[in-house]
């Protein structure tokens, strides 16, 4: 069982996720209360506990905050919003998120493990994993630079942990890197996200890095393509692609800068790269090709502040994602194992 949480209710209620988006406040109904500073009496240190661990390991490795932006997507979208991906086989249940396919690179549990560790040791039993993913992600967007002028990035707190994990559900739930819109939309639809802000989430792709094999089909072995290569990539980065992934190469750990100008910068680069042919992912390609994105998609070129903004709402957003409540939720001890 997990400890009592100052703010917890425990009934049906409305949930108030703020967002420093101008001051933007967003009301989403759901079965239970976040809310902006859920530990400010229970445990006023967490959120900076969290954002000093982020901040280290960011120190040594500036790939810190694309994987935990990737964390907390694997994590919401199978299972909810509960650090269900972060749990680790057990005899009773060895099919367990992290071994499915689109999990096997997902990367930052550690980052998650120290913060717990000192969560415990300053305040027991209190903040979540869920929690902890969540905010993680939103310092990571910070320091990678998201720029709300000046103004903090909020984020709700008051999730629960929850007690399953599912290397099938991941599997069919997580969208795939040659996924087109229509599959993308109908995707993020299924857990409440609009068009929009799936358009938005995809600028996550601004930072990071992807591997070889996730785009080498775009690079060789492209369908109805005289040379092999997808006829929407520009020509010269097809050709430099090929070069950091040449065929047959046998290491399969080979990775590749998903924006190559500014890959640990968080800025609307995305869409220009995208609208120039420059982006890995057949899925990204994808939303600068269909009619019913390349709207949204323009926008976010010709004001990168807007897009700013809009990256995080749809990340409060994504966070909120089908929570668990106190009666199939818990407060992890171990964000590796259930109580």
């Amino acid at each position: 069982m997990g400890g009592l949480r100052y703010g917890r209710s425990t009934t049906a209620a409305v949930v108030h996720i703020v967002v420093a988006t101008l001051v933007l406040q967003a009301q989403v109904l759901l079965g239970q209360d976040i809310f902006v500073g859920f530990y400010d009496q229970s445990c006023p240190q967490a959120e900076s506990i969290v954002t000093q661990t982020v901040k280290e390991f960011n120190s040594q490795d500036p790939t810190t905050p694309a994987a935990l932006l990737r964390l907390l997507f694997h994590d919401c979208f199978v299972e909810g919003c509960d650090a269900s991906i972060l749990l680790d086989s057990t005899p009773a249940n060895p099919n367990i998120e992290k071994m499915a396919s689109p999990n096997l690179t997902v990367r930052g549990y550690e980052v998650i493990d120290k913060a717990k560790e000192r969560l415990e040791a300053a305040c027991p039993q209190t903040v979540s994993c869920a929690d902890i993913v969540a905010l993680a992600a939103r310092d990571g967007a910070v320091l990678a630079g998201l720029n709300f002028q000046g103004l903090p990035l909020t984020m709700a707190t008051g999730r629960w942990d929850g007690r399953v994990s599912s290397m099938d559900a991941a599997n069919s739930a997580l969208p795939s890197s040659k996924s087109n819109v229509q599959q993308l939309t109908s995707q993020f639809g299924n857990k409440g996200l609009s068009q929009d802000e799936m358009v938005t989430l995809s600028g996550a792709h601004t930072i990071g890095k992807a591997h070889c094999v996730n785009f080498m089909d775009r690079l060789y072995d492209f369908p109805g393509s005289p040379n092999g290569v997808d006829p929407t990539l520009d020509p010269a980065y097809a050709a430099q692609l090929q070069a950091q992934c040449p065929r047959g190469n046998p290491n399969q750990n080979t990775v590749v800068d998903l924006d190559q100008s500014t890959p640990f910068v968080m800025d609307n680069n995305y869409y220009s790269n995208g609208f120039a042919g420059k982006v890995l992912f057949g899925s990204d390609m994808a939303l600068f090709h269909d009619f019913e994105t390349q709207f949204t998609s323009n926008l976010n070129v010709v004001n990168g502040m807007t897009w700013n903004q809009k990256f995080g709402n749809a990340l409060a957003q994504m966070a909120a994602i089908e929570l668990k409540d106190e009666f199939d939720g818990e407060v992890r001890l171990n964000c590796r194992r259930i109580n």
